[in-house]
């Protein structure tokens, strides 16, 4: 019986030093993943290193007009960001966070957003969320007019406009 009992103790405490001496990395999140998973990002968060020089990228824009609808506040003003950088969009819905990707051609005037939002809850938000990310969805071109950027779908109807802030 003890030899048994002095057994077990010695593979257990084997098979406790080994597990102490495990060579995985710890997983580290990085910067986006982390924002997304939190529903609200405000626009000091989103300022790229770098700012592009056309007027439309590294620019905080704020979302005044979906579908000729002025937008709510909720929890914070809807705006967005195209980061040059990393061609990736930042902002917030008014309730949510706005992530995702974008490809772009100023001398075009292409603009084409592959964007998601976040998924808290905001009292009377999910309307304006949805119309929001649809209109984003379906913009293909922009238009720069002094402030004021209008995002456009492929038949030049205006979808969006936003004002540089």
């Amino acid at each position: 019986m003890k030899k048994s009992l002095h057994k077990l103790l010695f593979l257990g405490s084997f098979l406790g030093l080994a597990a102490c001496q495990s060579t995985t990395a710890p997983v580290q999140k990085n910067k986006v993943a982390s924002q997304h998973a939190h529903s609200r990002v405000s626009p000091q968060h989103v300022q790229p290193a770098r700012k592009s020089v056309d007027g439309v990228q590294d620019v905080t824009w704020t979302l005044s007009l979906v579908h000729q609808k002025r937008t709510k506040f909720f929890n914070q003003t809807p705006f967005l960001v195209l980061n040059s950088a990393v061609q990736t969009v930042q902002g917030s819905t008014g309730c949510n966070a706005i992530f995702g990707r974008y490809t772009y051609n100023f001398a075009l005037q292409q603009l084409d957003l592959d964007v998601r939002a976040g998924h808290q809850s905001c009292d009377g938000a999910l309307a304006q969320e949805a119309e929001l990310i649809d209109a984003l969805q379906r913009v293909k071109r922009f238009k720069l007019q002094g402030n004021e950027l209008l995002m456009l779908d492929q038949s030049g109807q205006i979808l969006l406009q936003a004002q540089k802030k």
